[in-house]
C-alpha cells in the first residue's frame, strides 16, 4: 500500500490556492485599467517644424488623419511652459501654424503633442529649435563700401565681399533721388556693385545690411545704418586713343570728324565743313586721335574750344596728364594753345584771357610735346564741377594729335 506524505500535500495545496487569489487581483486591477475601454492615442501632427526668430519660434504641421483633434499643446523648460493652440478639423486635411513669443536667445527643446476633446493625446514628437538675440545682433557687422563715385546724377557703388556663412542676405541703400524723394533699394551680396541712376547729386545716403541666422528664420536682422557722403573722382571720358566721334556729325573727307559725348566742340573749332577736333588719321599712328590742324588747305583757329565737365573732391591734389602722338605746337607761338583747369560747367575762356580769368584753377601752355606727355596740377576748396579741355588761337600749319587726357590723384 502506498503511503502519502501530508506535509507535502499541505504545501502543494496552500501555494496553488495562494497563486490563484493573486491571480485574481492581478486580472481585477487590469479591469481597472481597461473599465473605459482601451487606451485611445490621437493622431500625431505631421510635417512638424519649428522655425527660429528674434526672441520667438514659429510652429508649422498638417492635421491629416484624425478627425477628433481638438487640441496642440507645445510644451518647453522641462514642461515647466507650454502652450496651447486650439483646432478645428474640417473634412481635410488642415495646416496648423502659430508663433510662441517671448523665448529668450537660447537652444530649445520642444514637446508637441494632439490631444482630442477627452483629453486623450498623441504620442510626443520632441524638436530642437534656437532662437536669436542680442548676441546674435552684436556679431553683425555692416558690409564694407569701397567706394562712391558721382556722375552727375548717376551714382556708382563698389561693395566688399562678405563671409556667408554669417547669414548675410544684402544691403539696402536709402538716397535721395534727383527730384528731392526719399528711395530705398536692395543690394544683393551676390552683386559687388550697383548704378544708382537718379541719386540726387552729392546728397549723403544711409545704408545698411540685413541677415538671416538659418535660411528657415522668420525673422531678418538689421546692422545699424551707416551715413555715406558720396566724394566725386574727376573722371574724363572717352579720353584716348582710340577716340569715339560723332556718327551723327559724320566724317569729312573719311578723315575730320567732331568727338563723341561728352567732350564739347564749340563752332570755332568745327573749321573742316562744319565738323573738327577728331582726326581719323592720316598716316599710321595718328589713327583716331583728338586733334586741331590748321593749314594745308584748312583755316586757322580762333579760340577753338574743346572740353568736357567732370567734379573734383575738395581740397584733394590732382594732377591731369596730356600726352600727345606728335605735335609741332610751341611754347612761342603767338596766342597759341593751352591746357585749361576752369571751375564749374561753363566751358573755357578764351585764349587771351586764360591768364587772367577768375574762373580758371590751374592752366599751361602746350608745346614741345612731339610724342610726350604734360602735366597740370590743381584743387580745388570745395566739392566742384570743372571744365577740362584745351582752348587754341593758332595760325599757318600747326597740328597736335593728341593720344590722351587723364586726371589722377596726387
Amino acid at each position: 500500500m502506498k503511503k502519502y506524505n501530508f506535509k507535502k500535500v499541505s504545501y502543494y495545496f496552500i501555494m496553488t490556492l495562494l497563486i490563484g487569489v493573486y491571480s485574481c487581483s492581478v486580472n481585477d486591477d487590469y479591469k481597472k485599467f481597461v473599465e473605459e475601454g482601451e487606451l485611445s492615442y490621437t493622431g500625431k501632427i505631421d510635417s512638424l517644424k519649428i522655425l527660429p526668430g528674434r526672441n520667438r519660434v514659429k510652429l508649422e504641421g498638417l492635421i491629416i488623419s484624425d478627425p477628433k483633434v481638438t487640441q496642440l499643446r507645445v510644451y518647453w523648460n522641462s514642461k515647466k511652459d507650454s502652450a496651447i493652440v486650439p483646432i478645428t478639423r474640417t473634412s481635410g486635411v488642415d495646416a496648423v501654424s502659430t508663433v510662441i513669443e517671448n523665448l529668450p536667445e537660447n537652444i530649445y527643446n520642444f514637446e508637441v503633442k494632439t490631444f482630442d476633446a477627452k483629453g486623450n493625446g498623441s504620442i510626443a514628437q520632441n524638436v530642437t529649435a534656437s532662437t536669436y538675440g542680442p548676441r546674435y545682433q552684436a556679431s553683425l557687422t555692416n558690409r564694407n563700401m569701397i567706394n562712391n563715385i558721382p556722375d552727375g546724377d548717376r551714382l556708382t557703388i563698389n561693395f566688399a565681399d562678405m563671409d556667408r556663412s554669417s547669414g548675410v542676405l544684402g544691403s539696402e541703400i536709402v538716397y535721395t533721388t534727383s527730384n528731392g524723394l526719399e528711395k530705398t533699394i536692395f543690394v544683393d551680396i551676390n552683386d559687388s556693385n550697383v548704378v544708382i541712376p537718379d541719386s540726387k547729386f552729392l546728397a549723403p545716403l544711409k545704408y545698411r545690411t540685413t541677415f538671416k541666422p538659418t535660411t528657415t528664420a522668420i525673422d531678418i536682422f538689421y546692422t545699424d545704418y551707416t551715413t555715406v557722403q558720396p566724394r566725386p573722382t574727376p573722371a574724363l571720358k572717352n579720353a584716348k586713343q582710340p577716340f569715339a566721334y560723332d556718327t551723327v556729325a559724320g566724317l569729312v573727307g573719311g578723315r575730320w570728324g567732331t568727338l563723341a559725348e561728352p567732350w564739347i566742340t564749340n563752332a570755332a573749332a568745327k573749321t573742316h565743313n562744319g565738323v573738327g577736333g577728331y582726326d581719323n588719321g592720316c598716316c599710321a599712328g595718328r589713327e583716331k586721335t583728338m586733334n586741331l590742324e590748321s593749314g594745308w588747305g584748312s583755316p586757322n583757329y580762333t579760340n577753338a574750344k574743346i572740353h568736357q565737365v567732370t567734379t573734383a573732391d575738395a581740397n584733394v591734389n590732382y594732377q591731369l596728364r596730356f600726352t600727345t602722338v606728335t605735335s609741332n605746337y610751341s611754347t612761342n607761338d603767338a596766342a597759341g594753345a593751352y591746357l585749361v583747369i576752369a571751375l564749374g560747367a561753363n566751358g573755357l575762356p578764351n585764349v587771351e584771357n586764360v591768364t587772367t580769368a577768375p574762373e580758371v584753377i590751374a592752366y599751361k601752355k602746350i608745346g614741345g610735346i612731339d610724342g610726350g606727355t604734360l602735366t597740370v596740377n590743381f584743387s580745388v576748396p570745395q566739392v566742384s564741377q570743372i571744365s577740362v579741355g584745351l582752348v587754341a588761337t593758332q595760325t599757318g600749319e600747326k597740328y597736335c594729335n593728341i593720344k590722351s587726357w587723364e586726371i589722377i590723384k596726387l
